[in-house]
């Protein structure tokens, strides 16, 4: 007994010895990957719009998207009687015919910039505009020079194509164009025959999407007529 309690004494114990568990390592927890870094937004690109000069002797803000007698006061005297029909043309871009008042009226020009201008009416109001033989033309034809007479400039080269061997014809379709005036959207054709300044014309034509009230008129191609390219009897016509 004795033995036993100088034993417990000797290995500073109330009790029989434990073995302690050795310390635990924490490991080390994994670096969180880097979150990449958000790119910038792409800068949205900015196109250029065609600008318009008042700077002209015959402006198209004063004549486009205004009343026969506002257009007429611009002009000169009528020639010829012009046209009348009971349908007008879109291109949006598939060619639209929808039931409308429309008239051409040919007039001269009394500024003398041009031999004769061609109104287009729709409903009552201007809508298409034609320009027929710079009186200013010389040496080679050249296209600018009909854009730079009413005052226009527009971002990008035309489509040039040939519809027969003796003219060529500039197009701008409202994407390229990127013309607006008063809020409604233009398109653009230059043409001359055989070269020649007397036959050379430049047509600006209202081509913005149909309004509700347009929708509403639209003829079924069965009974809609034939696109036509405003025409007079001036030898300025193609």
């Amino acid at each position: 007994m004795r033995f036993l309690l100088g034993l417990a004494m000797a290995t500073g114990c109330d009790g029989p010895a434990t073995e302690q568990a050795p310390p635990v390592t924490k490991q080390a927890e994994p670096a969180a990957a880097p979150v990449p870094a958000k790119a910038a937004p792409a800068a949205k690109k900015v196109e250029t719009l065609a600008q318009v000069t008042e700077d002209v002797p015959l402006p198209l803000p004063k004549l486009l998207g205004h009343a026969p007698a506002e257009v007429e006061a611009l002009l000169g005297a009528a020639q010829g009687k012009g046209m009348d029909r009971g349908s007008c043309v879109r291109f949006v871009p598939e060619r639209v015919f929808f039931a409308c008042e429309y008239k051409l009226r040919p007039h001269a020009d009394k500024t003398g910039t041009f031999e004769e201008v061609i109104v287009g009416y729709e409903d009552g109001v201007a809508t298409e505009l034609t320009f027929d033989g710079l009186k200013a033309g010389s040496g080679p034809f050249a296209p600018q020079a009909l854009l730079e007479a009413i005052g226009l400039s527009l971002p990008e080269p035309g489509k040039l194509t040939k519809p027969t061997g003796s003219v060529r014809l500039w197009s701008w379709f409202n994407s390229i164009a990127r013309l607006r005036i008063a809020d409604k959207e233009y398109r653009v054709e230059v043409s001359v025959v055989e070269e020649d300044w007397s036959r050379g014309r430049i047509s600006v034509l209202q081509n913005d999407r149909l309004t509700p009230e347009q929708s509403a008129k639209i003829l079924q191609p069965a009974v809609a007529p034939k696109a036509s390219v405003p025409a007079s009897d001036s030898k300025a016509s193609p």
